[in-house]
C-alpha cells in the first residue's frame, strides 16, 4: 500500500527533524527536512505542537522548491504563537528574496505568486500584528512584486504605526514609479513624524536621474509647493538625523533653485553636511 509507506516516511521524516531541533542542532533539523522533502515540511508547518513547527521552519530555506511553503508559511505566521510567527515570516523572507532573483519556474504559474504576495501583503498591513512580523512580511510582499512594493503604498503611508510607515517608505524601488509620486509627496507633506516625511523624500529626490532641470519636473511638480516648504523645514530644524536620508532628500532643494531653497541648503551646510556640493551632494 504506496499510501501507507509514504505517511510512514512523512512521519520519520518529521521526527527527525523534530528530535535534531530538540537537540538544538538548527543545521541537522534543516538538513533532515531537506531529506524529507517539501511535502512532509509543509505537513510539520501545521503541526499542532511547537517544537515541530519550529523544526520545519528552520528548513524551510533549504528544502526543494521552497517557493511552493510560502502559503503554509502564512498561515503559521498569521498565528497567535509568536515564538513560531515571527521566525516563519523571517524564513519567508528569504525564500521570497530568493525566488525574486531567479526567473519564475515554468511550473509554477503567475496566480500562484499572486495568490502568496496576496497573503504577505495581508499581514503586513494588519495593525494587530507585531510590528517585527509586519516588517517581515513587508519585505516578502515586496519581495513578490514585480513593482517591488507589495502593499497600497497609499494605504501603508496612512498606517498608524511610523515604523511600518518609515519602512514603506524606503522600500520603494528606485527610481520610484510615476504611480507611486503622489503618495510619496503626500507623505513628504502631511506626516506628523520627521523621519517618515524624510524617507517618503529620500524615495523620491533620490529618483531625479542627471540630466536637464526638465528632468527634474516629475518629482518636484508632485512635491508642490507644500512638499518643497515642509522639506525645507524638514532639512533645516534643530534635531537629530541621519545624515545620507538629509542629504539624499536635500537633491530636490538644489533642483528646485529657488532662493528660498539655496538658503535652506546653506543652513544645512552650516549644521552638518560641508562637503555638500550645490546639487545637494
Amino acid at each position: 500500500m504506496a499510501w501507507l509507506h509514504v505517511v510512514v516516511l512523512g512521519a520519520g521524516g518529521i521526527a527527525a527533524m523534530r528530535a535534531a531541533f530538540e537537540h538544538g542542532d538548527l543545521d541537522e533539523a534543516a538538513r533532515r527536512g531537506a531529506l524529507a522533502g517539501p511535502a512532509v515540511v509543509e505537513q510539520a508547518l501545521g503541526a499542532p505542537d511547537r517544537m515541530t513547527r519550529l523544526a520545519a521552519i528552520a528548513a524551510a530555506p533549504i528544502v526543494e522548491d521552497r517557493a511552493e511553503l510560502l502559503d503554509a508559511l502564512a498561515r503559521v505566521a498569521g498565528g497567535t504563537d509568536r515564538r513560531t510567527a515571527i521566525p516563519a515570516a523571517g524564513a519567508a523572507r528569504a525564500i521570497a528574496r530568493e525566488f525574486a532573483s531567479h526567473d519564475r519556474p515554468d511550473d509554477l504559474a503567475e496566480d500562484d505568486v499572486a495568490t502568496w504576495r496576496t497573503a504577505w501583503a495581508e499581514l503586513a498591513m494588519r495593525g494587530d500584528r507585531w510590528i517585527e512580523l509586519r516588517l517581515l512580511a513587508l519585505d516578502t510582499a515586496a519581495a513578490l512584486d514585480h513593482a517591488g512594493i507589495g502593499v497600497d503604498l497609499a494605504a501603508a503611508l496612512h498606517d498608524p504605526d511610523p515604523a511600518f510607515r518609515r519602512a514603506t517608505a524606503s522600500i520603494v524601488p528606485l527610481p520610484a514609479p510615476a504611480a507611486t509620486h503622489a503618495a510619496l509627496a503626500a507623505a513628504v507633506i502631511g506626516d506628523g513624524d520627521p523621519d517618515v516625511a524624510l524617507g517618503a523624500a529620500q524615495s523620491l529626490c533620490l529618483s531625479m536621474g542627471p540630466g536637464s532641470p526638465a528632468s527634474h519636473a516629475p518629482i518636484l511638480d508632485a512635491l508642490g509647493a507644500a512638499g518643497l516648504a515642509r522639506l525645507r523645514a524638514l532639512v533645516t530644524v534643530d534635531r537629530p538625523f541621519v545624515k545620507t536620508v538629509v542629504r539624499d532628500a536635500a537633491r530636490c532643494l538644489a533642483a528646485d533653485g529657488s532662493a528660498e531653497s539655496a538658503a535652506a541648503l546653506r543652513a544645512l551646510r552650516r549644521r552638518c553636511c560641508g562637503s555638500m556640493n550645490q546639487r545637494g551632494e
